[in-house]
């Protein structure tokens, strides 16, 4: 069977290509381009919300950084207050001192002296001057205060801010949540309809493989049909290749009464044929993991410089076709939709179905022809 591979390729281009798939096909519905619309409407979504994604990190960006901004103003109010109040603190302990000191110096010209000797003269010298210095004490530690209350208002309005400042933050943040989840969503729903396009496309690809297969086998037929009967027609597939199905099947009818020789470059083939057995087969696969009945053949004829297409059907009606009895090592023999290479013995390497692995089995019966690549 005429396979290739199908891959889930990544949307952009699954959209960009599938729909040459449809072309042989006419219908009056387009599920293909439904879903095509479908998948381009989910991805046009997906990067407008990524868009609003990246406006919203900036937002938060900003919002942190007022945050931030707030912060540190709090903390120079919280140590300039604490310093006011150390101050005040000082002052308050040195007004304290120094009153007592007046006080009972207030008695003695020595203290007078001390503190100004130009006009501490006598005891209301004294007492001017201490009431002048207690009125500037006052006037300093009233300063602090006002300062300390100034401070503490700044202190007030950096939480205002910072407050401000978080519930912008978590606002955004809820925003951005709420579009994350979205958009995971949005990603798990494009994943499910990737899926769907990439069966949708499979399914048209096989269907496009099928009536391609139909016409390589009806070439095949009319190719058959106009070529003069070979002698060997009626044998049972002499060789070892016995397969019991009697002319029709063994290879009788073919178009080429006298086989070509078997390619000098069959070596090659059968050296690559036999390396791969033990491969697992695998839907339209062509090595070098694993491989489908026609992949397998085709490679294995790359090897001896032969080109040949990717289809049972295509393969049988490329090449001389050779009766059953006349099987040479190489050959390719061939089922309804099934192809090996002849080993000889009776035998053929191939690569049967799912589920199996390259291997050499005996013919099996219900062969349809036989060819000779080269």
């Amino acid at each position: 069977m005429n396979r290739r591979a199908i891959r889930l390729l990544p949307l952009a281009l699954v959209i960009a290509t599938v729909g040459a798939l449809l072309a042989p096909a006419v219908a009056t519905a387009d599920p293909i381009g439904d879903k095509q619309a479908e998948a381009a409407q989910l991805e046009a979504q997906i990067n407008s919300n990524a868009e609003k994604l990246s406006t919203l990190n900036e937002q938060i960006n900003s919002a942190e950084n007022q945050l931030a901004e707030a912060n540190a103003a709090i903390k120079a109010a919280e140590d300039l207050v604490a310093a006011a109040q150390a101050k005040t603190k000082e002052l308050r302990s040195e007004v304290a001192r120094r009153a007592a000191a007046v006080y009972t110096q207030s008695g003695s010209t020595d203290g007078v002296e001390q503190l100004d000797a130009a006009n501490a003269q006598d005891l209301s010298t004294k007492q001017k001057y201490s009431s002048l210095a207690a009125q500037r004490d006052d006037q300093i530690v009233n300063q602090l205060a006002r300062a300390k209350e100034q401070l503490t208002a700044r202190k007030a309005d950096a939480e205002q801010a910072r407050q401000a400042a978080q519930e912008q933050a978590d606002a955004i943040q809820a925003q951005k949540d709420k579009l994350d989840a979205g958009q995971a969503e949005l990603v798990k729903l494009q994943s499910k309809v990737t899926g769907e396009l990439a069966a949708l496309v499979q399914k048209a690809e096989e269907e496009r493989q099928a009536r391609e297969a139909a016409a390589a086998r009806e070439r095949y037929n009319l190719l058959v049909q106009s070529a003069p009967a070979t002698t060997s027609a009626g044998t049972t597939g002499g060789g070892g290749a016995g397969t019991g199905t009697g002319a029709g099947t063994g290879g009788g009818g073919g178009p080429s009464a006298t086989p070509p020789p078997t390619n000098g470059s069959v070596g090659a083939v059968m050296a690559y044929a036999y390396a791969q057995l033990g491969k697992p087969y695998c839907y339209a696969g062509v090595g070098p993991g694993c491989y489908d009945c026609s992949g397998l053949t085709m490679k294995a004829w790359a090897q001896a410089g032969v080109v040949m297409s990717h289809g049972s059907y295509d393969q049988m009606a490329s090449f001389p076709h050779v009766s059953m009895d006349q099987l040479q090592v190489g050959d390719l023999v061939f089922w309804d939709g099934h192809v090996g290479i002849y080993v000889g013995d009776g035998s053929v390497l191939h690569a049967p179905h799912s589920g199996t692995v390259v291997q050499i089995t005996p013919i099996w019966p219900g062969v349809i022809g036989a060819v000779r690549p080269g």
